[in-house]
């Protein structure tokens, strides 16, 4: 039997995949606010409603893993995502010659560096992570969980950007890694937010170096 928070992720992985068709047969839904919100939403949604179907009896806070040890999950989250950056200055030369250029526009603070993040940390390691956890135990759940979070990003680079090939594989590959790591935080400390401040971290310096 299918586990409840696998259909409610495959929910959100269909209401992305929907949403990327629209913008590249139609312009009007690629707008930056439209696309910010749909992609937030898309994510965010199927989190909330399998919270609110399935675990209302305990508090959100605690079912996210937002209230228990946090300080130790936003040290360690900011203490690994400094220790990557690092590493990654050290060994790319093109990387320390580059300037951060901060973004100013709302779509890419709400989009891409704090709500899909959020959004999909809550859905992805709050959600697919614990529950699967459960019924399979840690390292399939990691595993699922991993690829589920790839899997999201498929659509806007096959549909919206057109990679394939070598390109793609790159590109699947490299988020696989990011879903194990940001799962492996979370089970590590329990605390959500373990994952949640690197991947800002992570998306904003992306973007601001752009």
């Amino acid at each position: 039997m299918i586990s409840r928070s696998l259909l409610y992720t495959l929910a959100a992985l269909a209401l992305w995949t929907s949403w990327c068709a629209l913008m590249a047969r139609w312009p009007l839904f690629a707008t930056p606010e439209l696309r910010a919100l749909a992609r937030v939403g898309a994510v965010l949604l199927p989190a909330a409603l399998f919270y609110r179907r399935h675990r209302r009896d305990q508090p959100l806070v605690d079912y996210f893993r937002l209230r228990e040890r946090w300080p130790r999950g936003v040290l360690i989250g900011a203490g690994c995502a400094a220790l990557y950056f690092s590493v990654a200055v050290l060994v790319a030369p093109a990387a320390r010659q580059a300037a951060l250029h901060i973004p100013t526009d709302f779509a890419a603070w709400f989009n891409f560096i704090l709500g899909s993040p959020l959004a999909e940390e809550l859905l992805f390691r709050g959600v697919l992570l614990r529950e699967l956890s459960e019924r399979l135990g840690l390292a399939l759940a990691t595993l699922a969980s991993a690829c589920a979070f790839t899997l999201l990003h498929v659509p806007q680079w096959t549909i919206l950007e057109h990679q394939d090939g070598l390109e793609l594989l790159t590109s699947s590959c490299a988020i696989f890694v990011y879903g194990l790591l940001f799962a492996v935080l979370v089970s590590a400390t329990r605390s959500l937010w373990a994952s949640i401040v690197p991947h800002w971290i992570n998306n904003f310096i992306l973007l601001a170096a752009r």
